[in-house]
């Protein structure tokens, strides 16, 4: 939630033709009732393959928000049962606090799956909360919401827990447990299964992808045994390195999408100039401090990249600033051999990388499909 937005995904879209984006958890009351509906759900069309998340409790109400969040033309909808914000888990019981009550998710997936025929429907959690923690309550909450329709499922390996943690710690305190991801597409092989948590390069991310652990691996499930990578603040805070060599490193594909942080940023100064107008006081909406904010992380650990910011920051307070004047202002503070880099050839995967250990069948979550 407020990272990313429409213009990130629009910076990030410029960098990878290939990876799939997510937009912020958006809830379903905002869905059912903003009068401007745009504003949370509208997006350019090269964007895609684009996720909508969607955050709420209310099977009725889920439903009715995918059905909107449908028309809109998105790929997928996924609902959220990993966020472990209070402010959330305590709101009608939804987020991270949603895996204590299977049945209820399998009636909202199967609530939307009806609203928005066509879409798939799918799930975002944990790998427990609290003290239902154990291997054997995960599979009984993926075999429920498995039954109820969903083939994809996105797993921050950690549990998290609700009392005790902020929501930033439940990003970092519970331990990783990699091993369990691989092990619940070895019980569920008819479930795609994507891995998060503590994935933050490329590198990591193949070998991850290519990991199929003696205790996981199964006859019935081709390689790769998980169904993707999911990477989350490494791509917006250093999008270049996360991104840009995404889709020669992954996907094998001939070229990158971009060949170089200026041609990027000459793309999404173009972007900005079709979306940004005149508002009431002459202000610009939306405002250009907005549209510049996901480009601050393009030089993450470049030589001259905190002066950059530092002058951004500057140019950002000179009336009338867009982001074709920001950047006009400030890339002289950059050497050109970084502007004009293309992105690094990353291939291979990290053979240092292990998804650690992978418990042993689970007798509720081990069934046939």
């Amino acid at each position: 939630m407020d990272w990313t937005d429409a213009h990130y995904r629009q910076l990030a879209r410029t960098l990878s033709r290939r990876a799939v984006l997510y937009t912020e958890m958006v809830v379903d009351a905002t869905v059912l009732h903003a009068e401007d509906k745009d504003r949370h759900l509208a997006f350019p069309a090269g964007q895609r393959p684009l996720v909508f998340q969607v955050g709420g409790s209310d099977p009725a109400k889920l439903a009715a928000a995918a059905a909107i969040a449908a028309s809109y033309g998105y790929d997928e909808i996924n609902l959220n049962c990993g966020c472990p914000s209070s402010r959330v888990a305590g709101a009608g019981c939804f987020g991270a606090k949603l895996m204590l009550d299977p049945p209820r998710v399998a009636a909202a997936v199967a609530a939307m799956a009806a609203a928005a025929p066509g879409i798939p429907i799918t799930v975002k959690c944990r790998l427990g909360v609290d003290d239902v923690d154990s291997y054997e309550e995960l599979t009984a909450f993926v075999g429920a919401v498995a039954a109820a329709g969903v083939s994809h499922i996105v797993v921050h390996a950690r549990k998290c827990l609700l009392d005790g943690l902020s929501p930033a710690q439940n990003r970092t305190v519970p331990p990783l447990r990699h091993g369990w991801v691989y092990a619940l597409a070895r019980d569920f092989p008819w479930v795609g299964f994507t891995l998060n948590g503590g994935v933050g390069d490329l590198a990591t991310a193949a070998a991850a992808l290519a990991a199929a652990p003696a205790a996981a691996a199964a006859p019935a499930r081709a390689t790769p045994l998980i169904a993707g990578v999911m990477i989350g603040r490494a791509a917006y805070h250093d999008p270049w390195r996360t991104l840009a060599g995404a889709d020669v490193g992954l996907w094998g594909d001939a070229a990158p999408a971009v060949g170089s942080r200026r041609e990027a940023l000459a793309a999404y100064a173009s972007y900005a100039a079709t979306v940004q107008r005149p508002a009431d006081g002459g202000k610009l909406r939306p405002p250009t401090r907005a549209l510049v904010a996901p480009l601050l992380g393009l030089f993450h650990s470049e030589p001259g990249g905190r002066r950059w910011r530092a002058a951004v920051d500057a140019a950002l307070k000179q009336p009338g600033a867009t982001v074709a004047s920001v950047l006009d202002a400030t890339l002289g503070a950059l050497d050109g051999g970084v502007l004009d880099a293309a992105p690094a050839p990353w291939r291979g995967a990290d053979p240092a990388w292990s998804p650690g250990d992978v418990p042993p069948p689970a007798g509720a979550g081990a069934v046939e499909e």
